[in-house]
């Protein structure tokens, strides 16, 4: 099977990881895959497992640019005439829908919902059924949210994210101290400065914790100065974009996850998640969207409702002093994320939905 992947390679977030991944799973399953996107950190990478590469930024020029691209990836596809376009971004997937319908009209085209706007759902049900869209959901959740808005339910169904492929799993550093740690865009959504005021609670009760604040984006500046108006600079650390899971999870005792979603916003579990859970790592998150699939409340970790700050802290507190309890529930995690995100069971997932 020939399969495109259309979508931005442009930086290091979950978008771009799971393009990554889902594209070395089907190229390991000897698929044809064949990547349409713009350049970025993690090229080189898809390139190396053979993965095909065509240079298509729909996310540059404006209106102008998105023509243009439009027009490349025409004639792109009158050369590859793939069985599937798999989008993993919905501003690309009008201008695959059409091109497709031109140069390749007997493939099917995907859109992977990883998250809209809330007030884009019903627009985004509408137009892509018109263009007979299929849809795979990044969850459940996501998945029934589409329906909700309109889109037919004989042509959408969900797979979670492909893994990240761990070389061993390490034993976490001793130390005096507990290390929190946040993995994920720095940006209003994924709300880290939510997880500096609840930090700042645990430091006024003398908790040994430290944190350390994984990921780029456009928060950076305002977090390190909100964590030096907080007087707890000197206990967060800011280690920028982190390729190195392994080390960065041997060091981090609990991943926090503190997203500022609700209602429709947002979609999915995070791959921050998932990647604890490969590592053994208990997760205390606020709920919002499919993230309850993966860390159910008091099994596999602690999914607190939104903006209750104080339970949240008390989690990590009761965590903190229970070296026993971490393990659990990070074993817990991850035999559950291991059932349900196997590189078996996202194949086959993936196959079914190419067959819908």
């Amino acid at each position: 099977m020939k399969i495109i992947l259309s979508t931005s390679m442009s930086g290091l977030g979950g978008t771009e990881h799971a393009s990554l991944r889902l594209g070395r799973l089907l190229n390991h399953y000897g698929h044809d895959v064949v990547l349409a996107s713009s350049s970025g950190p993690l090229l080189q990478d898809a390139l190396d497992l053979g993965i095909r590469w065509y240079d298509i930024d729909f996310y540059s020029g404006g209106k102008l640019g998105y023509l243009n691209a439009t027009r490349k990836y025409m004639k792109m596809l009158s050369q590859e005439k793939p069985d599937i376009i798999h989008c993993q971004m919905a501003r690309i997937v009008p201008a695959c829908a059409i091109a497709a319908k031109i140069a390749s009209p007997k493939t099917k085209v995907f859109y992977h919902a990883r998250g809209l706007h809330a007030p884009t759902y019903p627009k985004i049900a509408k137009l892509f059924n018109k263009l007979n869209v299929y849809i795979i959901a990044n969850c459940k959740h996501e998945r029934d949210k589409l329906i909700r808005h309109g889109f037919p339910a004989n042509r959408i169904t969900y797979t979670y994210n492909a893994l990240h492929k761990v070389d061993y799993v390490p034993e976490k550093t001793d130390k005096d101290y507990v290390m929190l740690g946040t993995l994920s865009r720095l940006d209003n959504i994924r709300a880290v400065h939510l997880m500096l005021d609840i930090f700042k609670i645990l430091d006024d009760r003398h908790i040994p914790v430290r944190l350390q604040i994984a990921g780029t984006g456009e928060n950076m500046e305002s977090l390190k100065q909100q964590a030096q108006s907080l007087g707890i600079a000197d206990k967060v650390t800011f280690l920028g974009g982190v390729r190195d899971l392994t080390t960065y999870f041997k060091e981090t005792d609990i991943l926090v996850n503190t997203p500022n979603c609700k209602g429709d916003d947002c979609a999915g579990v995070g791959n921050n998640v998932l990647e604890a859970g490969l590592y053994n790592t208990p997760v205390i998150t606020y709920d919002m969207s499919g993230i309850s699939e993966m860390v159910v409340d008091g099994k596999t970790g602690y999914c607190v409702e939104l903006g209750n700050k104080e339970r949240f802290a008390q989690c990590v507190e009761d965590l903190v002093n229970n070296p026993e309890l971490r393990h659990q529930l990070g074993q817990a995690l991850h035999d559950h994320v291991i059932r349900l995100c196997s590189d078996e069971e996202i194949y086959r997932t993936t196959m079914a939905a190419y067959n819908m």
